[in-house]
């Protein structure tokens, strides 16, 4: 980036990047169940429904919420019979298993399918060069970011 343009397009690096971030997750075009979540409530799900089963622990990383949040917005979608907790070692009570239940799975699918309406509806306007050079430019920016 040029020194002069670096200030303003980062700017508007940051108001696309949260557009998209709105958008696809704090409030997606939901009709059915998943109107009733919060943001975090469907990331969580959002997370869950990609890869499936994973510890308290995994999932405030992944979202990127402190435990005690975490453990709020999941006590949340228990409530709402979003996911079900496990605990597989009696031994150590502390590592609980979180995943989604029948009603989270319709949540995540229903979400799965607003997201690729609006990813399809953003490629439709470009033209198949431009789609090529986003999709190559948002894998070295995801790549330069590591895991």
């Amino acid at each position: 980036m040029q020194k002069a343009n670096s200030s303003e397009e980062l700017k508007l690096l940051d108001e696309y990047i949260h557009a998209l971030i709105r958008r696809f997750y704090l409030c997606p075009s939901l009709d059915k169940d998943g109107k009733e979540l919060s943001g975090s409530e469907l990331f969580a799900c959002s997370i869950l429904g990609r890869g499936g089963r994973c510890t308290m622990t995994e999932l405030a990383k992944e979202c990127g919420l402190a435990l005690s949040s975490m453990t709020g917005a999941v006590d949340r979608l228990v409530n709402k019979e979003c996911v079900k907790r496990t605990q597989e070692d009696e031994e150590d009570r502390r590592k609980v298993y979180v995943e989604l239940d029948q009603k989270g799975e319709r949540i995540y699918q229903e979400l799965l399918e607003a997201e690729m309406g609006m990813i399809i509806t953003m490629m439709d306007s470009l033209k198949s060069a431009e789609q090529d050079a986003l999709l190559r430019v948002l894998g070295k920016a995801v790549a330069s970011l590591g895991n």
